[in-house]
């Protein structure tokens, strides 16, 4: 087991929150540390000062050099790569630093935010369900790299713990459940709008009165991409959603997104927003289409 004992005030908070209890080696890499993150100059810079082999310690030392024009295009073509504090490390093999050093070098693994994309009341309270786009690619080189995070989601097997933290999001609910709300979801960013259909859903299985609610829903292609699509047909059917109009912006020769199919039902939209005081929610890496919507 290791205890982290900082030796400063002026640390990072993820690290000083690591320091909290002991842990073993492997827990401080597979749990803290981000050794499978991005290293900056300044890491092979100072990872440099630790290669006893003289060829790898130049070779370091002009990657993290940023005022060298050949130690800028190394760097830049290792970006590219997107290669890892543990590729540098299994490269450089001369290059020791020992373990309290390493914690010094390597910052800690950044919490990944996911919107939850289910209703309590509908699945249950102790469940949680998450949409989760697989984030892989390959590099100029053919390496096939996939993110941190999602490896390590489809590596979880069913029984297995892991460590999770739940945060209040910038979305409401409104309080009155004749609200009318008008969502618009890009990709994955449907998955807080499951959640409002779900709960929707609920109160109509309650007995409940509901008001309006419309679903926006784009992405590139239908029979790939149409995340839930049983399922909001469903909600369709109970009238719990009253308007699902999604957009596949590839299935056609004629590109089609939200915004087109928010201004095809702008005049009804417009009641329902303005003159009823609606709710409009947007998810999703929008970028333009902010814009376009607005």
């Amino acid at each position: 087991m290791v205890k982290i004992t900082p030796v400063s005030e002026n640390i990072d908070a993820r690290k000083r929150a690591a320091s909290l209890r002991p842990r073993t080696i492997s827990q401080l890499f597979e749990e803290s540390l981000d050794i499978f993150g991005r290293p900056n100059r300044a890491f092979y810079k100072t990872l440099s000062k630790f290669a006893e082999d003289p060829k790898e310690k130049a070779e370091l030392a002009l990657i993290g050099n940023p005022d060298d024009t050949k130690g800028r295009d190394m760097y830049t073509k290792l970006a590219g790569e997107t290669v890892t504090f543990a590729d540098i490390l299994n490269k450089y093999t001369s290059a020791r630093p020992s373990l309290d050093q390493l914690i010094t070098l390597i910052p800690c693994t950044k919490p990944r935010l996911y919107s939850i994309a289910s209703s309590p009341r509908f699945v249950g309270p102790k469940a949680i369900e998450l949409a989760v786009v697989i984030v892989n690619w390959t590099t100029a080189s053919g390496v096939r790299r996939t993110g941190t995070a999602t490896d390590y989601i489809q590596r979880i097997v069913p029984g297995q713990s892991t460590t999770a933290t739940i945060t209040s999001g910038s979305f409401k609910f409104p309080e009155s459940p004749m609200t009318p709300m008008i969502m618009a979801g890009l990709g994955t960013g449907l998955a807080p709008f499951r959640a409002f259909s779900q709960e929707r859903a609920w109160m109509k299985r309650q007995g409940i009165q509901t008001g309006p609610m419309w679903l926006f829903y784009g992405c590139r292609h239908q029979s790939k991409d149409y995340i839930f699509g049983n399922e909001l047909d469903g909600f369709v059917k109970e009238g719990a959603i009253t308007e699902l109009h999604p957009a596949f912006s590839r299935d056609q020769k004629e590109k089609v997104y939200v915004q087109n199919k928010i201004d095809d039902n702008s005049s009804r939209v417009y009641e329902d927003l303005i003159k009823k005081g609606g709710y409009f929610y947007l998810c999703g890496q929008a970028g333009q289409v902010e814009n376009d919507i607005r």
